[in-house]
């Protein structure tokens, strides 16, 4: 339940959408309410009752575009955690942070069809959100960007091979999935920054019957090799414990591993913070533009 001051509004949306139709509208997803601070959305799509936080600035104003930020939960999660983990950043960046939530009670993102017992839209939903939030004016379409922790961190790979929505993600304490995740013709090239603690259990990669997980470093290697960025990184520590090898093309875009050592998949409050700003500043330096489109 969100109780406080920062709740200035709470809507409820209804939409009724045909079963081939795997977006939401903009006229029917009515964004034109939004106020400043915390907003609760529900949304119905495809038979299901969707969730949506969205934090705008203090200065908010609807006819004003903002650079925006999709935010995923890991497993077993609501909205509330990544819209508290992201929100404060919304004022200061002038910021759009949507924090949205998987289908409940399973609550886990459909990184990988087939995986989970049902195998919901996320993309397309996600897909329509974003086309709803562009065509009401509010979101600047050069200027969105995902992140994502665990299961959220891997539908962030899925988003990045699948949708050319995007001028950067940064999934985080997560692993990659092999085949589903690798970028392939149709892939637009874009900007990934991955966070991860060396003793992650997605650090080494993994593999079962299910799935098959690449490493950290050989990730980080399929999507420099996609985008075209020289091999030579450079490597540096902002602080301590936390390393970044940063891989650049010449258009500009890069692939980043922010490695954190003696963390494991929930790395502490402090360290964390730090990723999340360094990470945060990764994303809001990139945008889409013409030439990225061309680097293929």
């Amino acid at each position: 339940m969100i109780s406080g001051e920062r709740i200035k509004i709470a809507l409820l949306v209804f939409i009724s959408i045909l079963e081939s139709f795997s977006f939401l509208s903009a006229q029917e997803l009515s964004l034109d309410t939004l106020s400043p601070g915390l907003n609760e959305i529900r949304i119905e799509h495809h038979g299901h009752s969707r969730r949506l936080l969205i934090t705008t600035p203090n200065s908010f104003k609807s006819d004003t575009r903002y650079a925006t930020l999709l935010c995923f939960h890991g497993a077993g999660g609501k909205a509330d955690g990544q819209s508290i983990r992201w929100g404060h950043h919304a004022d200061s960046r002038k910021l759009l942070v949507v924090s949205c939530e998987a289908i409940q009670p399973m609550a886990k993102w459909n990184f990988k069809d087939q995986f989970h017992d049902i195998d919901h839209d996320d993309v397309g939903f996600v897909t329509g959100v974003i086309e709803a939030l562009v065509t009401a004016g509010v979101t600047d379409p050069q200027t969105i960007y995902a992140t994502g922790h665990s299961s959220g961190g891997l539908f962030c790979y899925r988003l990045a091979k699948q949708t050319d929505l995007f001028a950067a993600l940064a999934p985080m304490s997560c692993g990659m999935t092999k085949g589903d995740h690798t970028p392939e013709n149709g892939t637009r090239p874009v900007s990934i920054f991955q966070v991860i603690g060396d003793q992650d259990k997605s650090f080494h990669g993994s593999s079962d019957p299910k799935v098959t997980m690449y490493s950290a470093d050989e990730r980080i290697n399929i999507w420099r090799m996609f985008n075209r960025c020289d091999p030579r990184p450079t490597i540096n520590r902002p602080f301590k414990k936390i390393t970044l090898r940063t891989y650049i093309n010449t258009n500009g875009i890069e692939v980043v591993l922010c490695t954190v050592a003696g963390e494991g998949h929930h790395i502490r409050h402090e360290l964390r913070d730090k990723t999340d700003l360094i990470a945060l500043n990764f994303l809001m330096n990139h945008r889409q533009n013409a030439d990225h489109k061309k680097d293929k």
